[in-house]
């Protein structure tokens, strides 16, 4: 058996990994489920333990998939929350067969990296929202995390 080093992920700083195998090694410990990936960031390769929501986006991709994970810290009051940004890089894209010769599949709507960027604030802003049962103005939230963003990576 291959020992590998523990990958640690760096905070607000995005790490492209690319998977070994299909299946990661998941079982349970003291500290409950885990999900263990062989991984490789360049040309070393590691064992990642992924949390439960990177595992989530990770189980949908194959070996030799490539993905960009940053591993986001903030300060929330007196606590540090941490969440994580999964982006596939070259996961396959399935495309609509068209049910007729005369038929033509529809293209795939186009977005540039800022699209995205807003998408994933929105999405995460409407989260913290309703876990703070609407206390928070979730469009505050997305506009405060999507110039975060953006600006954590140099655009």
């Amino acid at each position: 058996m291959t020992q590998r080093t523990k990958l640690e992920l760096p905070i607000n700083q995005a790490t492209e990994l690319t998977l070994l195998y299909d299946e990661p090694i998941s079982g349970k410990s003291q500290y409950g489920d885990y999900f263990m990936y062989a991984v490789a960031v360049g040309d070393e390769e590691y064992s990642y333990f992924a949390p439960a929501e990177v595992h989530a986006e990770l189980n949908k991709l194959s070996k030799g998939d490539k993905a960009v994970i940053t591993k986001i810290a903030a300060q929330r009051g007196n606590k540090v929350v941490t969440t994580y940004e999964v982006k596939p890089i070259n996961a396959k894209v399935e495309i609509p067969v068209a049910q007729t010769a005369n038929e033509q599949p529809e293209e795939p709507e186009q977005h540039d990296h800022f699209f995205d960027i807003m998408m994933d604030s929105y999405r995460d802003a409407l989260e913290i929202s309703k876990e703070l049962n609407g206390m928070a103005d979730s469009e505050k939230i997305a506009i405060t995390l999507f110039i975060a963003r953006s600006k954590q990576n140099n655009f």
